[in-house]
């Protein structure tokens, strides 16, 4: 599957949203977010899923762009108890699953492997699972990295420019057209 498809089928999973409207609207930490922190092991899992679900390619992936740890930030400030909860369940499903069908852990597969156990885990309607696959593309697309390799990036300040030519296949502008 290539990146755009991948973008588009997640989007159209989401219902078009990326991520709830408490982080886009929440600028510092929740008052009601849970207490739960992400050790160290499932840090590292939620790496190697998230290099699962936005791979290197002639492109950085999730891991390089220390998606992970993005996400370790919005898990402890912004998610609430339930939130976290159901995000822990998911990345435990996953590591579970792993040792199930190739009996070792998630990390130590190979990226085929990895592939093929988490698309047999994978659920849409599973609240966790939903908020790993919105929370890794924020991650990803609003990274330095992620953006210029997704889309054709110009820095602002620039000069704005109404028409701009598309060719089919050309990656989508953002900032202003310089």
């Amino acid at each position: 599957m290539n990146r755009r498809d991948l973008i588009k089928n997640i989007a159209i999973i989401s219902g078009g949203l990326f991520i709830g409207s408490n982080f886009l609207l929440t600028s510092c930490k929740r008052d009601d977010a849970g207490s739960l922190v992400l050790s160290e092991d499932l840090m590292k899992l939620l790496a190697e899923i998230s290099d699962t679900i936005i791979p290197e390619t002639n492109t950085v992936g999730a891991k390089s762009v220390k998606a992970a740890e993005f996400i370790g930030v919005v898990f402890q400030d912004i998610y609430s108890e339930k939130e976290q909860q159901d995000f822990i369940a998911a990345l435990n499903l996953v590591n579970d699953k792993a040792k199930e069908l190739e009996g070792a852990d998630f990390a130590k597969l190979s990226a085929e492997k990895r592939v093929a156990v988490f698309n047999k885990v994978k659920d849409p309607k599973n609240s966790g699972f939903l908020s790993m696959y919105q929370m890794v593309l924020f991650a990803y697309l609003t990274s330095e990295k992620g953006m210029q390799a997704s889309f054709r990036y110009v820095p602002v300040p620039g000069v704005q420019k109404g028409e701009i030519p598309y060719k089919k296949g050309d990656k989508m502008f953002v900032g202003l057209n310089g």
